[in-house]
């Protein structure tokens, strides 16, 4: 599946952050987005394992056009996560 994902880039003194807004509590960081990106995909991965364990239902990527008209989102920087 491919979910998109907000970015907000690092610098020299910040890490890079990386949200799937589709997963709840699905945040991860890291010192490059290299690493933001292979911990997002290690949270997601987890996150959704345990929903299935659960019975819950595995959500839908929602387009990053509808996301992006969501106030709480914007600005961002966004990209695609392939899980």
């Amino acid at each position: 599946m491919h979910y998109p994902i907000i970015i907000e880039w690092g610098d020299e003194r910040t890490a890079t952050g990386i949200q799937i807004p589709d997963i709840p509590g699905a945040v991860t960081a890291g010192d490059t987005f290299e690493e933001a990106y292979d911990a997002a995909i290690e949270i997601a991965q987890i996150l959704l394992q345990q929903m299935e364990t659960h019975g819950l239902d595995i959500p839908v990527p929602t387009s990053v056009s509808e996301h992006r008209g969501n106030p709480e989102f914007s600005g961002k920087g966004w990209g695609m996560l392939t899980i």
